[in-house]
C-alpha cells in the first residue's frame, strides 16, 4: 500500500467514523409516522456504501483515467475534500441544536438563515458532496469518480425533497419565500 492510498485510507476512515458518531448523537426518536424519514436515513448509508464499494473496485481497473498529474490530482482532491468537510461542518454548526441527521421539526424550531444557509438550503449536504467529488478524483478514473458520485447525488436529493416537504409544511410561505431566494445545494446553479 503507497503512502497515497494509507493517507486516503486513513482520512476516509476518519470522515467515516466522525459521520457516524455524529448520526448516533444527533439522531432523534422517530414515531411510526415518519417511517418515510427512517426508510430515507438507512437508504442514504447503503446506497453511500455500495456507491464506495463500486468505485473503489472501478478504480483497480483505471478503465477511464484521468489526465492528470498524480500528485497535481492529489493535492486538488485533498483540499477539495478539506472544503467539502469544512462546509459541512460550517452547516451544522449553524443549524446548532436545530441540526440532526434525522428529518424532523421541533416545537420551538427557527428557520436559519445565516452562514451558509443565506445562500443555499442543504450545505451540508453540498459539503458531502464534495467531499464525495474529491474522493473520486482522488481516485484517479471518471467511471470510478462518476460511479462515486452519482448515486449519492441522486439519494441526496432524494433526501432534500423530503426534508423540503417537512420544511414548507412546518414554516409555509416563510419557507416557501426562502426557497424562492436560495438555491438548493450549488448557488447560481441549482
Amino acid at each position: 500500500m503507497t503512502t497515497l492510498q494509507i493517507f486516503w485510507l486513513v482520512l476516509g476512515s476518519s470522515w467515516t467514523v466522525l459521520e457516524i458518531l455524529i448520526a448516533y448523537k444527533t439522531r432523534a426518536a422517530i414515531n411510526p409516522s415518519q417511517i418515510l424519514e427512517v426508510r430515507s436515513e438507512r437508504f442514504i448509508w447503503i446506497v453511500v456504501i455500495s456507491a464506495v464499494l463500486a468505485a473503489l473496485f472501478l478504480k483497480h481497473w483505471q478503465l477511464l483515467p484521468l489526465p492528470f498529474p498524480v500528485m497535481q490530482r492529489q493535492v486538488f482532491a485533498t483540499l477539495l475534500f478539506c472544503c467539502g468537510l469544512s462546509l459541512r461542518a460550517y452547516a451544522v454548526w449553524s443549524l446548532g441544536i436545530f441540526f440532526s441527521t434525522s428529518v424532523i421539526t421541533q416545537s420551538q424550531h427557527l428557520l436559519i438563515e445565516h452562514g451558509p444557509y443565506r445562500l443555499i438550503r442543504h450545505p451540508a449536504y453540498s459539503g458531502l458532496l464534495c467531499s464525495f467529488l474529491a474522493a473520486g478524483i482522488a481516485m484517479g478514473d471518471l467511471l470510478a469518480c462518476v460511479t462515486l458520485v452519482l448515486p449519492i447525488a441522486w439519494i441526496l436529493i432524494q433526501r432534500m425533497h423530503i426534508e423540503e416537504q417537512m420544511l414548507l409544511a412546518h414554516f409555509g410561505l416563510t419557507y416557501q419565500d426562502y426557497c424562492a431566494r436560495t438555491y438548493k445545494i450549488l448557488p447560481g446553479i441549482f
